[in-house]
């Protein structure tokens, strides 16, 4: 079985965690790139492109399904796919709720090497603009240092390096979530991966990290971390724990493959 992962270059983070990664990882274990299936997500590829590849599995990680510019692509590429596979719980519930389809739901794989944990009054935010207004909601009740690393204008800027320069430096990582819920854990995974304690809101995918890290008040959280930094380190280092085989790339690629031969 040859399966080709389409991505959209390493500037994206779904990308690079849906495509790049699981791409590699399944080479890893014999499984080669060829035109048996093709995995792809977003909205870029034709119908076209799609009559090259036997058969098609659609992957979803954005709720686009009321996007006025989007949803004709999505519901018409979630009736064409062969199989449909998700980010999360919440995202598979909506894709039940809109096509009437079961998708599989694989997780996404953390990027990075882990580091020994590390804590400080400075907090990191990262993510695409389109959730700028989130960070922007909650920043005039935040009391220390922000870095915030994005494409929005606002911003200092992201790119790979930034993030993981930011990431070893001795900080927290703040997630505020917005409207959608059907959001994947990748942000909180990778945060844990490089050793940073994690002050989000809630979020479904975040729920089973709630054992570590409370979800809620993100600047009640931040003083709590920082007033007992020993218990916060331990925190992330039972997190890390607990991350180590359940998000790994190895992990991640035979959720794939448990999909690819399903289909």
């Amino acid at each position: 079985m040859k399966v080709t992962f389409a991505h959209f270059g390493e500037e994206v983070a779904s990308s690079r965690l849906r495509a790049i990664i699981p791409q590699e990882a399944l080479g890893r274990i014999g499984v080669e790139k060829g035109k048996d299936v093709l995995v792809y997500g977003k909205h870029f590829v034709t119908e076209a492109q799609l009559s090259h590849f036997k058969r098609h599995i659609y992957d979803i990680c954005d709720d686009h399904f009321d996007t006025p510019d989007l949803k004709d692509y999505y519901l018409k590429h979630c009736e064409l796919a062969d199989a449909l596979t998700c980010n999360s719980e919440a995202m598979r519930d909506r894709i039940k709720q809109v096509t009437g389809r079961d998708a599989f739901v694989v997780s996404e794989p953390y990027e990075s090497p882990e580091i020994s944990p590390s804590i400080g009054p400075k907090l990191l935010w990262y993510g695409h603009s389109t959730n700028f207004k989130d960070l922007e909601r909650i920043s005039p009740s935040l009391k220390y240092p922000l870095l915030a690393l994005s494409n929005h204008p606002d911003s200092a800027g992201w790119s790979m390096e930034s993030q993981r320069q930011a990431l070893i430096s001795d900080c927290i990582v703040i997630i505020p979530t917005g409207r959608s819920l059907c959001k994947s854990e990748n942000r909180m995974v990778e945060a844990v991966r490089n050793g940073k304690y994690v002050c989000a809101e809630y979020l479904p995918a975040y729920e089973k990290f709630s054992q570590f890290f409370d979800l809620g008040n993100i600047p009640e959280h931040i003083d709590r971390a920082l007033s007992n930094p020993k218990d916060s380190l331990e925190r992330v280092e039972a997190a890390q724990e607990f991350i180590n085989d359940r998000y790994s790339p190895e992990t991640i690629a035979k959720q794939w493959l448990g999909v690819i031969y399903a289909t």
